[in-house]
């Protein structure tokens, strides 16, 4: 069996690169579940040694960042709807297409967490000879999410949120030596008359190495006229797609929401200090005046927290010793708790509620589901909530993603290309539709009031679902009153 080495990871190339790389790693972890050191880190700042071994495990329960994160992304649990005028493009986007069985859209699922979660994400598209577990000779398509924790940009001064130039950091098994290094995939655009892709090995201190593009992918770097990435017009363009979570005129805002990252942790110390009191209360804190315990054992002597200590357990007897200087009768007794466990846990839960707030989401719409057990007391985010915090998403994910099209289809044909040059590709997601309980309640309660008014009713509820035609309004609203044909009538005359 072959086992690898990992190599450290080397510097960014200076030192603000090196803080976003730093601090968006923390926010990776926390949304992946690798953030067991980083609370450990956490309590150490709070803690004493000798107090912080007497706490015992650490709790991870509690991760408001990835729970508000993971909730409010919902964009792509439907696939959106992509067209180019009445132009064909099923053999991109159709269900036996490039893009579809390369699974974009399940992927896109998890790069918006990461993008609300780090704040930017890259989704890099590749082509390969071959698409592993069909059959043999059947090019592909690749789509990666690439989190900024692994990305050195630079970017035009003039349009300071585009990247000229992109360098990604990977581990490599090295064909010849078989051990794992880090490479840098660069492509650089800085020059458009002299563009540049090609590997290269990772110094510790960040910079470019040896150029290993041979070994990586069996030619020499591609510099100049046999730049590979190129558009209809002849001009490379860099083949991938900066997501942000929302647009600010800068590359990187990794900074933004960072109270959030240090809330949930905070409150996983808490509930950590949760499970300490309720061990504390099961095994209270016991004194004794004028005796001693015999058969003692030192314990832990070369570490901070040593102490002499015997095991017990209520199958156990223990045999205490009296102090001979003591005349009077040995006394035994045990300290009250200073705080009830639920009591403790109720401000914990507060406090968590706080820091989920701290996202932007409105206090009234986090509950905490507690009423079933295997939920423990999870946040939840109601749909209302969900609805209000991804109103602006949609259409910055549409026009990112529409921006992405066209290099897709450079990949594929030059045909297609030209296609998107007279028609243009336009990928609409779908906006949150109500559920048969919440469209029920929200037509008992608002449809005898939007009768009243001069607006059309259907007017209404354009704005939750914009890329529904009349026919499908119609046909939504036929399902609980009958009005469908009525409705679509007054359509026709109330625009």
């Amino acid at each position: 069996m072959l086992t690898y080495t990992y190599p450290t990871k080397p510097v960014a190339p200076n030192n603000l690169d090196q803080k976003r790389w730093e601090f968006t790693s923390l926010r990776k972890r926390m949304l992946t579940g690798a953030w067991d050191q980083d609370l450990e880190d956490e309590l150490a700042r709070h803690l004493s040694p000798d107090r912080r071994e007497s706490w015992g495990p650490s709790d991870l329960s509690s991760n408001p960042f990835e729970q508000v994160t993971r909730q409010l992304s919902v964009l792509y649990t439907d696939s959106p709807t992509v067209t180019a005028g009445a132009a064909d493009i099923s053999a991109l986007v159709g269900r036996e297409g490039y893009a579809t069985r390369a699974g974009l859209w399940p992927l896109m699922q998890r790069v918006q967490q990461m993008v609300l979660g780090l704040r930017e994400t890259v989704v890099r598209v590749e082509v390969i000879p071959h698409t592993r577990g069909v059959q043999p000779d059947t090019p592909g398509l690749v789509y990666r999410c690439v989190t900024p924790d692994n990305v050195y940009c630079e970017v035009d001064p003039d349009q300071p949120d585009i990247p000229v130039y992109y360098r990604e950091y990977r581990i490599r098994l090295n064909p010849i030596t078989n051990e794992q290094e880090w490479v840098c995939d660069v492509i650089d655009i800085r020059n458009m008359n002299e563009p540049m892709f090609g590997m290269f090995l990772a110094n510790k201190d960040g910079s470019l190495g040896e150029d290993v593009s041979e070994l990586y992918m069996g030619h020499p770097t591609h510099r100049g006229a046999d730049f590979p990435f190129r558009n209809a017009l002849g001009q490379p363009f860099l083949p991938l797609t900066v997501y942000h979570a929302e647009k600010t005129g800068e590359l990187w805002n990794f900074l933004d929401g960072n109270t959030l990252v240090y809330g949930s942790l905070n409150s996983a110390v808490l509930y950590t200090m949760f499970l300490h009191c309720v061990r504390d209360n099961a095994w209270a804190q016991k004194y004794m005046l004028g005796a001693s315990v015999a058969g003692l054992n030192a314990m832990d002597q070369d570490l901070v927290s040593r102490r002499a200590a015997v095991s017990t357990d209520p199958s156990s007897i223990l045999i205490l010793q009296s102090d001979p200087d003591t005349t009077g009768q040995p006394l035994v007794g045990t300290f009250s708790p200073p705080i009830k466990p639920d009591e403790l846990l109720e401000s914990v839960a507060k406090y968590e509620l706080r820091v989920a707030v701290s996202s932007g989401i409105a206090p009234e719409s986090l509950t905490r589901q507690n009423a079933d057990p295997r939920s423990g007391y999870a946040l939840s985010i109601d749909r209302a909530g969900q609805r209000e915090a991804q109103r602006n998403t949609p259409q910055f994910f549409e026009w990112v993603t529409k921006t992405c099209w066209p290099k897709v289809q450079l990949f594929v044909t030059d045909t297609w290309a030209r296609t998107y040059q007279k028609a243009g590709i336009v990928s609409a997601i779908s906006r949150w539709h109500l559920d048969r309980r919440s469209s029920k309640l929200k037509e008992k309660t608002s449809w005898p009031n939007y009768k009243l008014v001069l607006s059309h009713p259907l007017t209404q509820y354009k704005p939750l679902t914009p890329t529904w035609t009349k026919p499908q309004l119609s046909n939504f609203y036929k399902r609980f009153d009958g009005s469908g044909p009525s409705i679509y009538k007054q359509m026709e005359t109330h625009p």
